[in-house]
């Protein structure tokens, strides 16, 4: 079973929404359009680009990810298929041409890097003028951090769904009081690679918004709640003139 595969199929009712939800907003964001070439940036173990694939919506591409594992379980998903091609991101500069992507993918990624703005400057490169954009990440501030702590903590007691922790005074001050820069987390600065705990996708709004011309923003899976209920920020923009 693929990490993708067990995101969507095991966990509790909790955390199975939350992720077949995002999954469904990135796909339904791209408007039953056809794209000649994606790039996607974090592609993980390229389930997206498959099921983008399968629609009709996506043609050919680049899948790019830090992971050796998750770079393997592309190339094993693309078997046989010579429009898709898989990379680090130290690569892209050899292997894509500036300006040959029509779609630009970067979803549940942007929280991990320690360098967000960095990250987008160096995908920004290889989208063509006026480039669709698609950037998600996870909401971990607000009720929604309290919602998806207990999602977490019965679907890891079904078996190694691993979580990080929190402290209840942690979880009282990033739930109730939206701060989560009061207590030790993964996004110190000086942790290159982070994880979920202390992520504010607010910070990171700001700079998408400053790189990318931003015309829609939704919100997963339950899109009228706003911040408050809900486990993913969807960006829809273009790459700015």
């Amino acid at each position: 079973m693929s990490y993708s595969q067990r995101l969507l199929q095991q966990g509790t009712s909790i955390t199975r929404l939350a992720h077949q939800s995002r999954f469904k907003q990135v796909i339904d964001a791209l408007d039953n359009q056809s794209y000649q070439r994606v790039l996607d940036f974090g592609c993980g173990d390229g389930w997206l680009l498959k099921v983008a694939r399968e629609q009709g919506i996506i043609q050919s591409g680049y899948g790019v990810d830090i992971s050796d594992y998750m770079l393997s379980a592309c190339e094993e998903l693309f078997s046989g298929n010579q429009e898709f091609e898989f990379m680090k991101p130290d690569e892209m500069k050899n292997r894509i041409l500036p300006q040959s992507c029509d779609l630009i993918l970067c979803t549940e990624t942007l929280e991990h890097v320690g360098n967000a703005e960095g990250a987008i400057a160096d995908f920004l490169p290889y989208a063509k003028p006026g480039a669709k954009i698609i950037i998600s990440v996870p909401i971990e501030v607000g009720p929604s951090l309290l919602v998806k702590q207990i999602g977490r903590y019965f679907a890891n007691l079904k078996g190694r769904y691993g979580y990080e922790r929190y402290r209840i005074s942690e979880l009282v001050s990033a739930s109730l009081f939206w701060d989560a820069e009061s207590f030790p987390s993964s996004h110190r600065e000086d942790v290159e690679l982070r994880a979920h705990k202390g992520f504010d996708y607010r910070k990171l709004e700001k700079i998408v918004k400053d790189k990318i011309a931003i015309e829609r923003r939704y919100f997963s899976p339950f899109p009228l709640l706003g911040n408050l209920l809900n486990s993913t920020v969807v960006w829809v923009g273009r790459v700015k003139a």
